[in-house]
C-alpha cells in the first residue's frame, strides 16, 4: 500500500484506511489490525462528514502520538480511536480549526478594509 497522492480534501474512507495501515506500521512497527472493517469505514465516513478530512487526519495522528504501545495492546486501530479517544483528542483540533478560520476571516476583513478605493477619494 502507498499513501494517497491526492489532496487531503479529496480523501475518502478508503484512503484513510490506507493511511491507517501505513502510519500504524510506521508508528508501532507492526501490521494494522481492525476487528470490523465495515464499522471502521462507517465511522470514518461519519467523521469525514461531520468534521472534514483534514480534521480526521489530524485526529488519527494525535491518537497515534498519544497511544503508547503495551504488551497487551501493542497497536491502535480506528475503532479504538473513534470509541475511546475521540472525546479527548478531537475537541482541541476543532478549537484550533475554529480559531484558524476566525483568524483567516479577520485577516481577510482587515485586508478588505485597508484597500483604498481611489474612486471614492475624488
Amino acid at each position: 500500500m502507498t499513501l494517497p497522492s491526492k489532496p487531503i480534501d479529496k480523501w475518502t474512507a478508503r484512503d484513510f484506511i490506507v493511511y491507517l495501515h501505513e502510519r500504524h506500521l510506521e508508528v508501532y512497527g507492526i501490521k494494522y489490525v481492525a476487528n470490523n472493517r465495515g464499522m471502521e469505514a462507517r465511522n470514518l465516513k461519519t467523521m469525514i462528514g461531520e468534521h472534514g478530512t483534514a480534521i480526521v487526519r489530524d485526529f488519527i495522528d494525535a491518537c497515534f502520538a498519544a497511544k503508547k504501545p503495551t504488551a497487551q495492546w501493542p497497536g491502535c486501530n480506528f475503532g479504538f480511536m473513534f470509541s475511546y479517544m475521540r472525546d479527548r483528542h478531537l475537541p482541541p483540533l476543532l478549537v484550533k480549526q475554529k480559531t484558524d478560520k476566525q483568524t483567516e476571516e479577520d485577516d481577510q476583513r482587515a485586508a478588505a478594509q485597508s484597500q483604498i478605493n481611489y474612486g471614492e477619494l475624488f
